[in-house]
């Protein structure tokens, strides 16, 4: 089974290497990014089944991102990972694409249940889509 590929967009390397740690423990692949124009770049080439977003990022920051990858009809996740915990903040998230949304601080296990949920359900996804194209479970 392929492994599943996940991008790390946050501008805090602490932060970013913590959950780097703990998602290529458990299988997944990873790469990380700490602004927001080379996270573009890394979504494009790198071909994430999820990303892990902050918003507040040097260059260029979460929400654009989200937009872009929702624009660009790409097929992944977006779990939103941020200080910005106003309610109207989640609903923006929301709103614009993503996934799921999570407050920091955070549960770095808490997180780790919650990309595998995002990934089950994208799984799920992909195959309901093969029954769909090839008329076989």
């Amino acid at each position: 089974m392929k492994r599943e590929r996940i991008l790390i967009v946050e501008d805090e390397l602490d932060v970013l290497d913590l959950i780097d740690f703990n998602l290529t423990r458990r299988g997944y692949v990873t790469a990380g990014s700490l602004d927001g124009i080379d996270a573009l770049k890394k979504i494009r080439h790198f071909k994430p089944d999820l990303v892990v977003l902050d918003l507040m990022l040097p260059q260029m920051d979460g929400w654009k991102i989200c937009r872009y990858v929702r624009q660009q009809n790409m097929d992944c996740r977006i779990l939103m990972l941020t200080a910005k915990a106003m309610p109207d903040d989640r609903v923006k998230g929301f709103e614009i694409g993503a996934d799921d949304y999570m407050t920091k601080p955070f549960d770095i296990k808490e997180l780790i249940i919650r990309v595998e949920r995002l990934l089950e359900k994208r799984r799920g996804k992909a195959a309901f889509h093969d029954v769909m194209r090839n008329g076989k479970p």
